[in-house]
C-alpha cells in the first residue's frame, strides 16, 4: 500500500511540474516576423519575390531535384521598449542549414553547408542580434540563406524578443521536438536490450525477441528526429546521406518488419515459408535500394517506395489478426488495445497535417505509449509465468501426491473396467461360438452324388457367425436348384436372420415348383418381411431352379452369376434381366421387380456364384480384388476339378490381400453340368 501511495505521489508531482511549466508566461515585448517575406533562388543579391512562409515547400519543390539555396528576406523595426537592448531571433526548425544576415552583417549559421552537409535535426534555430548592429530609427533587414537537398523546412512563427523570451520558447520547442525523442529513443533501446536478455532465458517465447528488435530499430529510427542531441555525429564530418540511409531508411523499414513479426508471434500465428520469404524480400529489397541511392534526391524517392513495402507488411498483419479473430479473441483484444494509441495518433496527425500543421511528436508519443502497453502486457505475462513456477516449486510435492492419488484411482477404475470388459468379451466369444456351432449344424448338409450336376462350395465368416446363406434343393440324386444369399450386417444378428430365412426359402422353393421363379421370390420376400418383424437386416441373393438342361435364375440385387461355357472356353455374366429389375429382399414398402432369366447348360459348363465379400477384398494399398481378377482366375483354372477351382480362387484372394484384414463374409458356389 505504501509503494502504491509513493507512485501516485510521484505521478502527481510530475503532472504539476508540467502544468506549471506550461502556465508560465513571459510578458516581454515581441517583434513578430509573420509580415511580408521575400524569396530568391538566384543569389543573395538576386531578384526577390513576395511569398508566405507557409509556401516554403512550394519554393523547395521548384528547385532542380529539390536541391539548392533559398534566400529569404524580411524587414522589421524595433519598438521603443526594445531599443538599445541585446535581442535574439527565433526562427523555429530550419533544415538543412542556414546563414543569418542582419543589415548586411553575417551573424552566424546552423547546420552545415556543402560539401559536408548536415542538419541539427528537430531542434530550433536562434540567432543573437547585437543592438550596435540594429537601426533604431529605420527598418532593419534580415536575409536568411537556407540550403535544402531533398528535404528542407523553415519555421512558420519566427519572432524577435529578449533573450529570456526566446530561450524559453527555444527550450520548449527543443524539448518536445528533439530532447523528448532522445529520451524515448534511449528508453526503447534499454527495453530492447532488456528483452534480448529475457528471450535468452525463454527462447520458446519468440514474441520477446521480435519485441526487443522492434524497440531497438525504433530507437535507431528516433535518432533521425533528435540528431541535434548527438553533436559527436553532426559535428565530425559524418555523411548526412549515410546517416539518413541508416537511421531514417533502414531502421524504419526493419522496425516495421519486426513490428509485424511481433504481432504474429504474440498471436502464436504459424507463418508459412512462402510468407517468410515474401516478407524478408519486402524488407531486404527496399533496404538494398536505399543503401545504394546516390544522393538525397534518389534517397527520398527510394524511401517513398519503401513505405509502400511497409504498407504491404501492415496489410499482412491485418490478415493475421483477422485469421485469429475467432481462435484467439482475448489475444486480439489485447493487440487492439496495445495499438490503439498509435492508431489514434496517426489519425490526429493526418487531420493536423490537412490543416497545415505537422506535429511529429503526436505519432512518436502514440508509438511510445503502444510500446509501454505491450511492455506492461509482456511483464504481466512474464510475472504470471514466474508466479506459476514459484507456485509449482512450493507446491510440487503436494501436486505430485494429489496427481499420484488421482492416477491411482484412475488406474483402479481402469482395472475394474478392464476386468469387466474381459468378462463381457469372453461371454460374447462364447455366445458367438455357440451361435456358430448352431449355424454350422443347421448348414451341415450331406449332399448325394447328383447324376445331373456336380457341386462345391466354400464359406468363411468374417466373425464366428456368417451372414451368408447357401442351400441346395434336390430330390434323391437329382439336383433341382440352388441359392446363395447375403444378409446385411455382420455377427450374431445377421446369422440369426440366415437361419430364419433358410427355412422360408426352402419351404417356398418346393411349394412353388409350378410357379415362375420370380413369383416364388415375390412370395419369399413377403414372408420374410412378415416373419422378421422390426429386424432391420435385409438380404440380396440368387435363386436358381433346374429343369433338364435349362437353369432358371432370379437375381435380387446380388452380384451376377458367372457362366463358363466349356465348348467355347469363355465366360459370360448372367445378368439380372431387363433394366426394370429392381429391389432387394426383406424391406417393407420397398418396390421390387424380379425377373426370371433362363440359361441352357451343356456338358462341362460351370456356374460361379459368390458374395460381394470376395470381390471387395482389399490389400494394404486399399485396392479391391475385383470382378476382372476373379474372372481371370476362374477361367485360368476351369480345367481343374471344381473343388480345386474354389481352393485356387480363395488362395488367389488371400495372396492379393497380403494379410490385410478381411472385412466381410466370403462364400462361393460352383455348379458343374455333367
Amino acid at each position: 500500500m505504501k509503494a502504491k501511495s509513493r507512485s501516485v505521489f510521484f505521478i502527481l508531482i510530475l503532472s504539476l511540474s508540467f502544468f506549471f511549466s506550461a502556465c508560465y508566461k513571459n510578458n516581454d515585448p515581441v517583434i513578430e516576423l509573420n509580415g511580408t517575406w521575400y524569396f530568391s533562388t538566384t543569389g543573395i543579391n538576386g531578384k526577390y519575390t513576395t511569398f508566405s512562409l507557409n509556401d516554403f515547400d512550394v519554393i523547395k519543390n521548384s528547385l532542380p531535384e529539390r536541391t539548392g539555396n533559398i534566400y529569404l528576406k524580411t524587414y522589421f523595426s524595433i519598438p521603443v521598449e526594445l531599443k538599445f537592448r541585446s535581442l535574439k531571433c527565433y526562427l523555429g526548425n530550419i533544415k538543412i542549414a542556414s546563414e543569418f544576415f542582419l543589415n548586411g552583417n553575417y551573424l552566424g549559421n546552423s547546420g552545415f553547408f556543402p560539401p559536408k552537409i548536415f542538419s541539427i535535426g528537430g531542434r530550433s534555430t536562434v540567432y543573437d542580434i547585437p543592438y550596435p548592429l540594429c537601426k533604431t530609427d529605420s527598418l532593419n533587414e534580415i536575409i536568411l540563406q537556407i540550403y535544402v537537398e531533398g528535404e528542407g523546412c523553415m519555421g512558420t512563427n519566427p519572432f524577435i524578443s529578449t533573450p529570456n523570451k526566446v530561450l524559453f520558447t527555444q527550450k520548449n520547442f527543443d524539448f518536445y521536438n528533439s530532447k523528448l525523442h532522445l529520451i524515448f529513443s534511449w528508453m526503447m533501446m534499454i527495453i530492447g536490450i532488456m528483452y534480448i536478455g529475457v528471450f535468452y532465458l525463454r527462447r520458446m517465447d519468440k514474441q520477446y525477441f521480435s519485441f526487443a528488435m522492434m524497440n531497438i530499430f525504433s530507437s535507431l529510427f528516433m535518432v533521425s528526429l533528435c540528431i541535434g542531441e548527438y553533436p559527436l555525429i553532426y559535428q565530425n564530418n559524418f555523411s548526412y546521406l549515410l546517416y539518413q540511409k541508416l537511421f531514417r531508411g533502414v531502421a524504419a523499414i526493419t522496425s516495421s518488419y519486426f513490428a509485424v513479426s511481433f504481432i504474429k508471434d504474440y498471436l502464436k500465428h504459424k507463418e508459412s515459408l512462402s510468407w517468410k520469404i515474401f516478407r524478408s524480400a519486402f524488407t531486404i529489397g527496399p533496404c538494398f535500394f536505399i543503401l545504394f541511392s546516390a544522393n538525397m534526391h534518389d534517397f527520398f524517392i527510394c524511401l517513398g517506395v519503401s513505405y509502400i513495402a511497409v504498407a504491404i507488411q501492415l496489410v499482412y498483419a491485418c490478415v493475421v489478426i483477422i485469421l485469429n479473430l475467432k481462435k484467439k479473441a482475448k489475444k486480439i483484444i489485447e493487440m487492439l488495445i496495445g495499438f490503439t494509441p498509435v492508431l489514434v495518433s496517426i489519425i490526429v496527425s493526418v487531420i493536423l497535417l490537412y490543416k497545415g500543421k505537422n506535429i511529429s511528436i503526436i505519432i512518436v508519443m502514440g508509438w511510445q505509449l503502444t510500446i509501454f502497453i505491450f511492455l506492461a502486457m509482456l511483464i504481466a505475462f512474464f510475472v504470471s509465468q514466474c508466479n506459476r513456477v514459484d507456485f509449482l516449486n512450493s507446491n510440487l510435492e503436494k501436486l505430485v501426491q494429489n496427481r499420484t492419488e488421482e492416477l491411482s484411482r484412475a488406474n483402479n477404475s481402469l482395472e475394474e473396467t478392464n476386468t469387466h470388459l474381459k468378462y463381457e468379451v469372453e461371454r460374447a466369444d462364447k455366445e458367438i461360438e455357440l451361435a456358430s456351432f448352431v449355424q454350422q449344424s443347421f448348414y451341415n448338409i450331406k449332399l448325394p452324388d447328383f447324376k445331373n450336376f456336380e457341386v462345391a462350395y466354400y464359406n468363411k465368416p468374417m466373425a464366428g457367425v456368417s451372414g451368408d446363406l447357401y442351400d441346395f434343393y434336390f430330390s434323391k440324386d437329382t439336383l433341382e436348384g440352388f441359392g446363395l444369399f447375403d444378409v446385411s450386417g455382420h455377427g450374431i444378428s445377421s446369422g440369426l436372420v440366415t437361419m430364419l430365412v433358410k427355412n422360408i426359402i426352402n419351404d417356398e422353393f418346393y411349394k412353388g415348383k409350378k410357379l415362375a421363379m420370380n413369383e416364388v421370390l415375390y412370395i419369399i420376400n413377403d414372408r420374410i418381411i412378415t416373419q422378421k418383424g422390426n429386424v432391420e437386416n435385409y438380404l440380396t441373393g440368387v435363386l436358381a431352379r433346374i429343369k433338364g438342361n435349362d437353369v432358371e435364375f432370379v437375381n435380387a440385387g446380388h452380384p451376377n452369376v458367372i457362366h463358363y461355357k466349356s465348348k467355347e472356353n469363355k465366360l459370360e455374366l448372367i445378368k439380372r434381366g431387363s433394366t426394370n429389375e429392381t429391389g432387394v429382399i426383406g424391406i417393407a414398402d420397398f418396390p421390387v421387380n424380379f425377373e426370371t432369366v433362363t440359361v441352357t447348360a451343356e456338358k462341362g459348363d460351370l456356374f460361379l456364384l459368390y458374395t460381394d465379400g470376395l470381390v471387395e477384398t482389399m490389400n494394404r494399398n486399399r485396392e479391391e480384388f475385383g470382378l476382372e481378377r476373379l474372372k481371370r482366375t476362374f477361367l485360368k483354372n476351369s480345367d481343374l476339378s471344381i473343388k480345386e477351382q474354389i481352393e485356387n480362387i480363395v488362395d488367389e484372394a488371400h495372396t492379393f490381400a497380403n494379410r490385410a484384414k478381411i472385412t466381410d463374409d466370403i462364400t462361393l458356389l460352383i455348379i458343374k453340368k455333367k
